[in-house]
């Protein structure tokens, strides 16, 4: 069960990421909604100099996404998926403070 701030891997791809690639995501909805079929996430990317100046994302490192590169969340690009799209295990946690800093993103793009 995907629980909020994992970092859970697709079993196929669903097109966001480079071919030959795992795609990772970070879960962003609520534990309280736990047991439905779909989960809300933000894709993971890989931590380049193009997103040094965006707005939109939150630098994580290797450790957190479980990754052997630091990676950056596209918080905007959140979306429901469903959750046997996604392997069982998750391979990192996000920690509270990027997490904090997801929801602070997550506040401003949705106006709440």
């Amino acid at each position: 069960m995907a629980k909020r701030a994992d970092v859970i891997v697709t079993l196929r791809r669903l097109g966001f990421g480079a071919a030959g690639r795992r795609e990772h995501f970070v879960v962003v909805q609520s534990d309280i909604l736990q047991g439905i079929d779909t989960v809300v996430v933000a894709p993971l990317d890989d931590s380049t100099p193009m997103y040094e100046s965006d707005p939109l994302v939150v630098p994580v490192s290797s450790a957190e996404a479980g990754t052997p590169r630091a990676q950056v969340v596209l918080v905007h690009l959140i979306s429901a998926v469903r959750l046997d799209r996604f392997e069982l295990a998750a391979v990192g946690r996000l920690s509270s403070k990027s997490m904090g800093l997801v929801d602070g993103l997550l506040r401003t793009i949705l106006h709440l």
